[in-house]
């Protein structure tokens, strides 16, 4: 099976049987997007996307996690949401509040917490049938809205999710032509993230698998905070930004239209001075 022909299908016949897809994907069509350059070496593309609001806002204090549905279990997904099985313990969904084109969410069958353990290689695994596309991670605490539920996304390429390490944020970038070899650096560089932040579960990441020319990418975002002070603060001070993998990559999302509207070059700056862990 061609899986990216698969998903196109899918995202074909979602929207024509799924009124809550086919309105999310008008949507989309709509969002603003404005660029900030650093020179020839960075770019971040804001995205002024107001569906998002309920995921970047979304509490992981875990009373509030224990007490609704889990949005991600068979049980609880809407009746008119189709997939598409992977390794016969995933299943490929269409997003109904995406970022990217052909965003795609992509759970566990089972109910179980999201750690990427030993999952990289079924990253690696999906990027390798998915060449047009960025598969993403998002640990618990950076990012993920579902931190009960193990699960991957994906979407179409875009240049700015695919920058590496620079001055800004810390990235921890794995190349190889083999996957078994990025697999293994990978969890190299997992091993000493664990070192430096020994008292989680799991490190604090962000991790992005791609591949490029047959060669196999892993860029890894190390974190230290998930949200920054400004999403604390209060009247104009307050900037609801909550950072994952797309955001520390170059797609900054904005669920407020204030926010796109005045975030600057300086407060991007800040903003990941306070998330990313340097790794020197």
């Amino acid at each position: 099976m061609n899986l990216q022909r698969a998903i196109d299908n899918l995202f074909a016949a979602q929207i024509e049987e799924w009124p809550q897809l086919n309105d999310a994907a008008a949507r989309h069509q709509q969002v603003r997007e404005r660029s900030i350059s650093w020179g020839d070496d960075f770019k971040i593309r804001l995205q002024y996307n107001p569906a998002r609001s309920i995921s970047s806002t979304a509490s992981i204090e875990q009373e509030v996690i224990g007490q609704r549905p889990c949005f991600l279990c068979e049980s609880n997904r809407p009746p008119l949401q189709r997939g598409i099985p992977f390794l016969e313990k995933y299943i490929i969904l269409c997003n109904p509040y995406p970022i990217l084109p052909n965003h795609l969410t992509i759970p566990l069958h089972s109910h179980v917490p999201q750690r990427i353990g030993k999952k990289a290689g079924e990253m690696l695994q999906l990027a390798e049938q998915l060449p047009d596309y960025v598969i993403f991670y998002n640990g618990p605490a950076c990012g993920a809205s579902a931190p009960d539920h193990f699960h991957l996304q994906a979407g179409l390429k875009m240049p700015e999710l695919l920058q590496g390490d620079n001055e800004l944020r810390s990235c921890m970038m794995i190349e190889s032509d083999s996957m078994q070899e990025a697999e293994e650096l990978f969890y190299d560089v997992y091993s000493y993230l664990q070192g430096r932040q020994p008292g989680k579960e799991e490190p604090m990441l962000n991790l992005i698998a791609f591949t490029n020319n047959n060669r196999y990418h892993l860029h890894l975002f190390p974190r230290k905070a998930h949200r920054p002070r400004q999403y604390f603060e209060t009247g104009e001070r307050q900037l609801i930004v909550s950072p994952g993998a797309l955001d520390m990559a170059g797609l900054m999302i904005m669920v407020r239209e204030e926010d796109f509207n005045k975030l600057n070059r300086h407060d991007i700056e800040d903003i990941y001075s306070q998330v990313s862990m340097p790794v020197i």
